[in-house]
């Protein structure tokens, strides 16, 4: 169907597949129709709203006929609305995933909203579960089969506030230099820090090329002004 979540979009099919730990419908928004040519994801930590609001600005201003992308503005709305990290049970979803590299034991982040200068390792003390098992949470298991369905040759996954862009895979060159340049982000391939069970982690072990894209916390004007010419030149090219 047509998104009827405001006048401003247009174009659009919206699809529930699945529910979040709390019964809330996670969505995806369909281009107007055949094979997507990438996934587009947000919010997976709930305290990363601005990811969630910066992905709403890019359906408003890109119809759904004038794309062969798909987009999940809200990966964990529970975690959303609760403005945690974590979802309703507790668990970091991206630590929850099927991949090879899962571990049972808790993981460390740092605080949401931590002054930058602080980031330091013995500073990261919000403690989460990544799940009784991989692959345990709704959330996961709706957005893995989600993911089988669709087999979408590329997926970018928005976080914040680290200012920089991972590559894990084989992301095409033209990709990773339009976003880095468009917004002045340095781009790596190497991520520091421990994150099993990652989404990018399953992605590549599929095969399928992930930008997991950080930017920075600032308020929704600079967001936009910054990231979102080189997102809406990816979602139309």
């Amino acid at each position: 169907m047509t998104s009827r979540l405001g006048s401003e979009l247009v174009g659009w099919r919206v699809e529930e597949y699945g529910r979040s730990c709390n019964g809330v419908s996670l969505q995806i928004f369909l281009p107007a129709d055949g094979p997507v040519a990438g996934l587009l994801t947000a919010a997976q930590h709930g305290e990363e709203a601005d990811t969630a609001l910066l992905v709403r600005r890019l359906l408003e201003r890109i119809p759904g006929t004038e794309t062969r992308w798909a987009v999940i503005p809200v990966l964990n709305p529970d975690g959303l609305l609760a403005g945690t990290r974590q979802n309703a049970a507790g668990v970091d979803l991206n630590r929850n995933f099927p991949a090879s590299t899962w571990e049972p034991d808790e993981t460390v982040s740092f605080p949401p909203g931590i002054d930058p200068e602080l980031r330091v390792l013995e500073n990261r003390t919000n403690r989460s579960s990544p799940g009784a098992h991989a692959g345990s949470e709704p959330e996961t298991q709706a957005l893995t089969a989600l993911i089988e369905r669709l087999d979408p040759p590329l997926v970018v996954d928005l976080h914040s506030p680290l200012e920089l862009i991972f590559v894990h895979g084989e992301v095409p060159p033209e990709v990773t230099d339009g976003l880095a340049r468009s917004a002045g982000l340095p781009s790596e391939d190497q991520f520091v820090g421990h994150c099993p069970g990652a989404f990018d982690d399953w992605l590549a072990e599929r095969g399928i090329p992930v930008v997991v894209y950080e930017i920075e916390h600032a308020g929704l004007p600079a967001l936009c002004k910054r990231h979102l010419p080189g997102l809406e030149a990816l979602l139309r090219s």
